[in-house]
C-alpha cells in the first residue's frame, strides 16, 4: 500500500522546514510528500527545495496553488497525490519517527477508511488526559480531545486536520463551501464523509508535536472575536446538516440557535457562562446567531443546486 503526505503552508518557513526534516527522518516514510505552497510565499518555496537535497528528499513534490485558503491547499494537493492512503500534517507539527508506521499498520484491516492521531500540544496549558476523542452526539455537539487522547486505538466519529489519512477511494474532495475561519470544520467533514465507506481510527501513540503557530491570510484564533464566532458557527451549521440524519436536523438547529457549543454561542449558554463569572460580550451571540443562519442558507442553497443537477437542469453545481 502506497502513502502520500500532503502538507500544505503559507509563511511559515520554520514552521515547515521542522516539520518536513521530521517526516524525512521518520522510520516509515511515504511514498511521496507533497508540499503545497501559495505562488506567492517564496520563503516557502525556497523552504521545500532546501529540503528537496536532504537525505531522502527525493520524495518531495512542491505544488504551488494560487487561491487563498487551506480547502484550496488540499484539494490542489489532491490533485497530484498517487498514494492509495493520503496522509495530512499541519505544517506547525513535528511528527515522532514512529508516526506513519502506526498509521501505515492499521490500515493492514480493508475495513478501516481513515487513521489519526495525537497531536500533542507544545508549550499549551496542561488539560490533561481524555479518554473520549473524536465523539459526535446525534443532535451534532462535537467532541475533539485528540491532543488529549489517553485510552488506546479506538473508533471514533471524526478525525483532527493536523494528523489525520484516509483511503482516497473514501475520501471526497474538501468542501469550498466552508468558511475561512478558526474552525474550518473541513476535518470533520472529510471524516464524516469517508465514514460512510468504513472504520475510522484514533492511535494515539501516532503522534505528532504541535507548536499551534499564529495563522496566517489574516484568520485569528481569537474565539471570542464576533466575526470568528459568525464563521466557525457558520461551518459548524452547514457540516452538520449535511451530515445528520434527516430526523436529527431540526433538533440541531434547535439547539445551535438557543444553546450553542464553544464559541459558537447562543442565548442560554451565554446566559449560564454569565451566570458562572464568565462574561461574554453579546455581541459574540449575534455574530454566533448570523454564522448559523448562513450556514443553513449555504445548506439550503448547496441542497438546491444538486438537486438540479441530478434533473439535468443544471450542469455544474459551484
Amino acid at each position: 500500500m502506497t502513502f502520500s503526505v500532503i502538507v500544505p503552508s503559507y509563511r511559515r518557513p520554520d514552521d515547515l522546514r521542522r516539520c518536513v526534516q521530521a517526516i524525512l527522518a521518520g522510520r516509515r516514510l511515504p511514498d511521496e510528500l507533497i508540499v503545497v505552497v501559495r505562488d506567492t510565499d517564496t520563503e516557502s518555496q525556497a523552504v521545500a527545495a532546501d529540503c528537496a537535497r536532504l537525505p531522502n528528499g527525493e520524495l518531495i513534490r512542491r505544488v504551488l496553488v494560487t487561491p487563498a485558503g487551506q480547502v484550496a491547499a488540499l484539494n490542489a494537493g489532491l490533485e497530484v497525490t498517487t498514494g492509495e492512503v493520503l496522509v495530512f500534517l499541519d505544517d506547525d507539527t513535528r511528527p515522532t519517527p514512529e508516526w506513519l508506521a502506526r498509521i501505515a499498520a492499521l490500515y493492514a484491516d480493508p475495513a478501516v477508511v481513515g487513521v489519526g492521531g495525537r497531536d500533542r500540544i507544545v508549550d499549551g496549558p496542561d488539560e490533561g488526559l481524555a479518554e473520549r476523542v473524536g465523539g459526535l452526539t446525534w443532535y451534532g455537539s462535537i467532541i475533539g480531545n485528540h491532543h488529549r487522547g489517553c485510552r488506546g486505538i479506538q473508533r471514533v466519529r471524526h478525525l483532527k486536520g493536523a494528523n489525520m489519512s484516509f483511503r482516497r477511494s473514501a475520501l471526497p474532495p474538501f468542501d469550498p463551501n466552508l468558511f475561512r475561519a478558526a474552525s474550518m470544520l473541513n476535518d470533520t467533514d472529510a471524516s464524516l464523509g469517508a465514514g460512510h465507506h468504513g472504520a475510522l481510527l484514533y492511535d494515539p501513540e501516532a503522534i505528532v508535536d504541535h507548536y499551534a503557530s499564529e495563522r496566517g491570510g489574516g484568520v485569528s484564533r481569537d474565539i471570542d472575536d464576533p466575526e470568528i464566532a459568525r464563521a466557525d458557527s457558520h461551518n459548524w451549521t452547514y457540516c452538520m446538516l449535511k451530515h445528520l440524519r434527516w430526523w436529527a436536523k431540526p433538533v440541531f438547529l434547535a439547539y445551535a440557535l438557543a444553546v450553542g457549543q464553544g464559541s459558537r454561542i447562543g442565548p442560554i449558554l451565554w446566559v449560564w457562562r454569565r451566570l458562572r463569572g464568565e462574561p461574554k460580550h453579546l455581541r459574540q451571540v449575534w455574530g454566533s446567531t448570523l454564522g448559523k443562519l448562513e450556514g443553513l442558507r449555504t445548506y439550503l442553497t448547496r441542497n438546491r443546486a444538486t438537486r438540479r443537477t441530478a434533473t439535468g437542469e443544471v450542469a455544474h453545481v459551484g
